[in-house]
């Protein structure tokens, strides 16, 4: 059976920019070609992919996958810190133009969400020191975040997809809407950012789209009971709590 790139896509969880870089960039993935120079993809490719993915959410660097793939028993190894370490040099060198180079190369050969988890956050963890000179690399971080962010998000709005609406409840850090975004993005969905929490939310107004609520620590009994309300007035919300 032959998929094409967007069925290939959504069947390994990848998104389509990924998966070009891992053919052009690295020749990882050899897809063959419709008469109309469309990519093809069969099932073994799928498992090919699956493999490259598995390596990569070790955090082994992209650039060595094919070598790894050809040994019989890959060594199992994790660069996710090296690659943040390499973020924060470049922050904290004032390399602003090289880190997001960075970001941006990192988001075309990594799944997103294991970006987000192994590196990003952890990252800006490292920042939370309440020094101003550490705040202010966070805030710098942070900009450059979300203008990655608000590039992907406009990129998946060219593609059909379901329409989301993503903010935050009750969120200490506004930071998260737009890490959690990010996590969401090259799957199929159109999201719109609210990126200040509303002081009072109304999700029902928009009833057609689902919602995505970042939200801090548990739920608790009178948060509960106001999604169940937005549930009865037929709104579709899912809680995402840090």
């Amino acid at each position: 059976m032959t998929y094409s790139i967007g069925e290939f896509a959504r069947l390994c969880g990848i998104n389509a920019t990924t998966l070009r870089a891992w053919q052009n960039r690295y020749g990882l993935l050899k897809p063959m070609r419709t008469d109309g120079g469309h990519r093809l993809y069969s099932d073994a490719d799928i498992q090919q992919a699956l493999r490259i993915l598995d390596w990569v959410r070790k955090g082994v660097p992209i650039s060595q996958v094919k070598t790894l793939l050809a040994r019989p028993e890959p060594r199992r190894t994790n660069n996710w810190c090296a690659l943040q370490e390499s973020m924060y040099q470049r922050l904290n060198e004032g390399k602003i133009e090289s880190l997001r180079q960075l970001l941006y190369d990192s988001g075309r050969e990594y799944p997103r969400p294991e970006l987000v988890t192994e590196v990003l956050r952890p990252l800006r963890s490292k920042l939370s020191a309440n020094i101003a000179a550490m705040l202010t690399l966070r805030e710098i971080l942070d900009g450059i975040i979300i203008a990655y962010t608000s590039f992907c998000l406009e990129g998946d709005k060219r593609a059909p997809g379901d329409n989301y609406l993503i903010t935050g409840w009750h969120l200490t850090d506004p930071c998260e809407i737009w890490l959690e975004a990010l996590r969401r993005t090259g799957q199929g969905h159109r999201i719109d950012v609210l990126p200040v929490p509303p002081a009072a939310l109304a999700p029902e107004i928009f009833p057609e789209r689902k919602w995505l609520l970042v939200t801090t620590g548990k739920l608790t009994a009178v948060r509960k009971k106001q999604i169940e309300r937005w549930q009865q007035q037929g709104v579709a919300i899912e809680v995402i709590p840090l």
